[in-house]
């Protein structure tokens, strides 16, 4: 997309995302970390962000001659962020299960869906399923946490403090997103001693990576059609045990 959207045409897309969406994130998140997740929070939140992308859409057919199809197509690639590396096409399955939510069940004849429908199966309202506070997506061959998976990463991508048409033009293009800042650790370390018990606390129970789970991690039980789930945890490859325990401790024992 080039660069001649106007401040008109802008001001939309920026209030909903900071006015509705980035909001609406914070409560689905605080949800999410406390497995408290229903299945109507689920659907609200996979509209409100399927809401986004349907004017992100808008805009960039306006500017060039993107199809939304083709468009969509795209996202997950222009817009990657770390994590949930095992749904390769998040936007479009976003953007099939509104469809789906809305329209009762998806129509395998129309194009657009019809290689989704080919990989998971006739996608329904019923796709989604709350069991003890997640919600999953159930198929015969697909399980996994949708909340963590799909609309966590999707999320994130909006939290980048757009306040401009610049920052708006670089969006879409995909020069900007947000991240979840997995693998950011110091090349130096200089702590005191409580910092060293900390480093010490986050090595021996990391961040999952795919699911952002920490000691409940449930990505060993996901089902990705032929590949099983498992954790990625989050670690400092630099991390030293001898060396943070000499920290800790500073016992003879541990600094020989």
């Amino acid at each position: 997309m080039n660069e001649t959207l106007n401040d008109d045409e802008a001001k939309y897309l920026l209030s909903y995302i900071n006015d509705v969406l980035l909001p609406s994130s914070k409560e689905f998140m605080e949800l999410l970390t406390n497995n408290q997740v229903m299945l109507h929070h689920a659907f609200s939140f996979n509209a409100i962000l399927t809401h986004a992308i349907d004017y992100m859409v808008f805009l960039a057919k306006k500017m060039g001659t993107a199809t939304r199809t083709s468009y969509i197509k795209e996202f997950d690639e222009k817009y990657n962020v770390s994590g949930a590396i095992h749904i390769s096409n998040k936007f479009r399955l976003l953007d099939a299960i509104n469809n789906s939510f809305k329209h009762v069940e998806l129509d395998n004849s129309q194009s657009r869906y019809r290689d989704l429908i080919e990989k998971y199966g006739e996608l329904t309202f019923h796709s989604l399923k709350s069991m003890n506070g997640k919600v999953y997506f159930e198929m015969p061959t697909y399980k996994f946490d949708y909340g963590r998976v799909v609309l966590r990463p999707i999320a994130i991508i909006f939290d980048c403090n757009l306040k401009s048409t610049k920052d708006i033009v670089d969006f879409i293009n995909g020069d900007r997103k947000g991240s979840f800042c997995y693998g950011s650790f110091d090349t130096v370390y200089e702590y005191e001693p409580w910092d060293a018990i900390d480093r010490m606390i986050d090595n021996c129970n990391p961040q999952c990576m795919n699911c952002g789970e920490y000691q409940n991690c449930e990505c060993s039980s996901y089902k990705y059609a032929s590949m099983k789930g498992k954790s990625d945890p989050d670690t400092d490859p630099k991390f030293a045990f001898n060396d943070v325990m000499s920290q800790i401790s500073g016992t003879r024992e541990w600094n020989r």
